[in-house]
């Protein structure tokens, strides 16, 4: 993510960052056989013979909130049909559980939609959550489609209707040979997250694109979403589809309604993507077109354009297969813009294309054509001819077939910016049909790592969206938590006053305060062997790899509110809390229904100040209130705590009450346990790049080096830990007035470097650094990580000792450029020669 190019979103274009796309191009298989000219059948994934008989064992509802039956729903309707077991026609390349042989044999393709989703056995748990929700919505039949044999075995032992890829079966070739082995369906990776491989999540997309083709090619109409997508309401068809003469299209989606394949997208400004404007419709870059497609959510109409869609994106990943770190999503996109999309409302000749595709399918609204308005999505078409798109395996022959795709409404079908940063569900006009959030996808989230996707289930955690916790995450145990905002409204202005919108520094002044509060909540928590509650916490910077404008996101509101409440994975490495078993939970955690309400009720504050009166025993308030004195050690507290209800499972404390508490924890080993434990969780590195610090003519220059320092990216880096807690050698408590204990000078910004392309500065798993904070490079001649010494040395060496103390001055901040002390530099010289090569408009900006 580091060395992404920058400013890909330009308008017009699909840029190449947000890739998403989930593989859809799936193989019908003609039936070639290895042995024998028998097609294989799809069968019940424990054996050769189907099964409808669902079992009767209860899942248990990881909320806490009662039990999940993995027979409700569309299952249990299924299992109670007398029909005989779903037959599939000659050619399937399927097997199904037993679940899944019920469901299909009440789901005539003509009339049904199958919710489909689809992941590896490492993503169970985010199995559990999809299927709680969608069931939750009333929505069916569902299915899961497994990419390997661990994953159907598992949702067979758990009743969850879910299809197989027949054995034998190569998904690469399409063809069955004998001891066929793919990573994917043999499970054979090193990486439980498959989003992280190399080349293991293209393969995880071929097998998709596998499960989606013989799903269309059987006559259903499939959508799918990823496990990482929570369905918050029910009325997806309003925007999908003509089936439900009850829930009509909306007038917005008259005409999306028709099209084979309607996709989300990566859009974050409603203004490109709610309503049509002359400069955008028909021919400009509404309805999401401005950013990349994401097929967290997608709608796949059976017909012949879906198929076509199917084998183009399927021969797009084929062509790609030795490719490293690539994967569907940005293969679908890339295979989208090869086909040269034009709205179909462009030229007559695309609508009359589309129109005799409509009618061969029984689809044709004509009336819908006169109806279209500035207000109604647009439906994009392929170019005539495009090779790829041909409805049919490859050893088939056939000719290509246009396709159309339409894209969903950012209001409804929300990411992970637009949900969590913006929060779209709550702006004007939310209870409105036509901006009613149905679902959330945990896009542009951090955290996410090899083993797991940490950042995503914690930001399901946050939103109240997930239910694959046991019920002890939400009972056991004693909770303690901050009340009050983070910093003041002072605190806030000063820091707005001192640096611009478009500063970093904003971002991490407002960081320092607020991360010293959390220190202070993890000691106490560790006093009180309680978990920690995490406090809301605010961003004033989007956190994203390539260029930010007034610290936002290119593509995001440019009026978006500063400061904003933030996930946490915005701010911290997830993962580090979690290896280091850091008790912790989600702000809103005690909002969950799955929370004994008596552990709210019965919460104990804690109110730390030099003159609050002590409640005397018989007092009411004395069963909640705890008053102890400035000064107090942490290690004390929990007598305080005791003496006013030794049972309470909930401590509050002020943001102001907790900084007046001596920090210490009962002994100096106590305290140097905790600094190594509070500088890794901490720590984040997370870059910060403003536009307004660089000159384009820079960053998109033809064949841009990364490795030139005069040209490098100048970014701000986060985030530093704060000031560790007193480690006095004679083992005392430091709580006397003015002692550090009580007295301890915080930092007043988290920046690690402030003005480098990349940052190394780091804390180790046992809290060590790779470094005195005061060493870190202030600029790209300082060193990076990538700096190439051989080519750019001598200048870059020249550059440092012309400068006071051979170093680069530390930067403002406040105005762009790198600071002041700076020996002025002829214009007229080579840019490599420059020491900092950088131009403010026309000028040379020099200080």
């Amino acid at each position: 993510m580091l060395h992404r190019p920058a400013m890909l979103h330009k308008l017009g274009s699909l840029p190449a960052l947000a890739a998403a796309a989930l593989l859809l191009g799936c193989y019908h298989l003609s039936l070639q056989l290895w042995s024998s000219a028998v097609p294989p059948r799809c069968l019940d994934g424990s054996s050769g013979k189907s099964n409808i008989r669902l079992r009767s064992r209860r899942l248990q509802d990881k909320s806490g909130g009662g039990s999940m039956t993995a027979t409700a729903g569309a299952e249990a309707e299924a299992s109670a049909s007398s029909k005989a077991p779903w037959v599939p026609p000659p050619g399937c390349n399927l097997v199904a559980n037993g679940p899944a042989a019920a469901l299909l044999a009440d789901a005539p393709p003509t009339t049904t939609t199958l919710h489909f989703t689809f992941g590896s056995a490492g993503m169970l748990d985010f199995v559990h959550n999809w299927h709680h929700f969608v069931r939750k919505r009333g929505l069916g039949p569902v299915l899961v489609g497994a990419a390997e044999k661990k994953m159907l075995s598992a949702c067979t032992a758990e009743g969850i209707a879910a299809l197989g890829i027949a054995d034998g079966l190569d998904v690469w070739t399409y063809r069955y040979a004998q001891n066929v082995s793919t990573v994917v369906q043999d499970g054979k990776t090193a990486w439980d997250y498959y989003r992280h491989s190399k080349q293991s999540f293209l393969e995880l997309g071929v097998v998709k694109a596998a499960f989606l083709w013989e799903l269309a090619s059987l006559g259903y109409d499939v959508l799918i979403s990823d496990l990482d997508v929570v369905w918050i309401a029910d009325g997806w068809e309003k925007w999908m589809t003509y089936r439900r003469p009850d829930r009509p299209p909306l007038p917005e989606a008259r005409l999306q309604a028709m099209a084979d394949v309607l996709v989300s997208t990566d859009e974050l400004d409603e203004e490109f993507d709610a309503h049509g404007r002359h400069e955008r419709w028909p021919f400009g870059v509404g309805w999401g077109w401005r950013s990349e497609l994401n097929t967290g959510v997608v709608f796949f109409r059976s017909t012949n354009g879906t198929k076509a869609f199917l084998q183009a994106w399927r021969r797009a990943m084929l062509a790609k297969r030795d490719v490293a770190f690539t994967n569907d999503q940005f293969v679908f996109c890339q295979m989208v813009r090869d086909a040269a999309m034009e709205p179909v409302t462009a030229k007559a000749s695309h609508l009359d294309a589309w129109r005799a595709s409509l009618a061969a399918h029984g689809l044709l609204r004509e009336t819908v054509f006169s109806a279209i308005g500035p207000s109604t999505r647009g439906v994009s078409i392929s170019k005539p001819h495009f090779e790829l798109a041909q409805p049919c395996l490859p050893e088939e022959g056939c000719a290509p077939s246009r396709f159309t795709l339409g894209t969903l409404p950012l209001r409804a079908f929300t990411g992970g910016h637009t949900y969590f940063m913006q929060r779209v569900q709550n702006f004007e006009g939310h209870v409105l049909a036509r901006a009613q959030t149905l679902t959330v996808h945990f896009t542009f989230q951090y955290s996410d790592t090899p083993d797991y996707p940490h950042g995503k289930r914690q930001r399901a955690r946050e939103a109240g969206l997930w239910m694959a916790d046991p019920p002890e995450y939400y009972t056991e145990g004693r909770f303690v938590r901050l009340v009050g905002p983070l910093f003041s409204a002072a605190q806030r202005v000063a820091i707005w006053e001192r640096f611009p919108e478009w500063s970093p520094q904003r971002h991490m002044h407002l960081d320092a305060i607020q991360r010293a509060a959390l220190r202070d909540l993890l000691a106490l928590a560790t006093a009180l062997n309680a978990t920690l509650i995490l406090p809301p916490l605010y961003c004033s910077c989007d956190r994203y790899w390539g260029f930010l404008q007034n610290c936002r996101m290119p593509t995001a509101p440019q009026d978006m509110p500063l400061p904003f409440r933030c996930a946490q994975d915005a701010l911290f490495e997830i993962k580090f809390w979690n290896d280091k078993r850091v008790r912790f939970r989600e702000a809103d955690f005690l909002d969950h229904p799955a929370v004994p309400p008596a552990i709210r009720e019965g919460a104990v504050r804690l109110v730390v100040h030099e003159t609050a009166p002590i409640p005397t025993p018989d007092a009411p308030e004395a069963r909640f209130t705890a008053v102890v004195r400035p000064g107090t050690p942490m290690n004390l507290v929990d007598r305080f705590v005791a003496a006013a209800n030794p049972n309470t499972r909930l401590i509050e404390i002020g943001t102001a009450d907790i900084k007046r508490l001596c920090k210490w924890l009962g002994s100096t080993s106590a305290n140097q346990a905790f600094n190594s434990l509070a500088r890794y969780v901490l720590h984040e590195q997370s870059r910060y790049c403003p536009g307004e610090d660089h000159d384009e003519k820079v960053a998109n220059v033809p064949n841009w080096n990364w490795r030139n320092p005069f040209t490098a990216y100048n970014c701000t880096w986060g985030f530093a830990t704060p000031t560790d807690f007193p480690e006095p050698a004679d083992g005392q408590p430091p709580c006397g007035k003015g002692q550090p204990g009580v007295a301890l000078v915080e930092r007043d910004n988290s920046t690690t470097c402030p003005r480098v392309m990349l940052c190394s500065v780091a804390v180790h798993p046992d809290g060590t650094s790779t470094g005195p904070l005061e060493q870190a490079p202030r600029c790209n001649l300082e060193g990076y990580g990538g700096l190439d010494y051989d080519t750019f040395g001598n200048a870059t060496r020249a550059a440092l000792a012309s400068m006071p103390g051979g170093r680069c001055p530390y930067p403002p901040g406040d105005v762009p450029g790198p600071g002041a002390g700076i020996q002025r530099i002829n214009a007229d010289r080579p840019r490599n020669e420059q020491w900092w090569g950088e131009y403010v408009g026309p000028e040379l900006h020099v200080r």
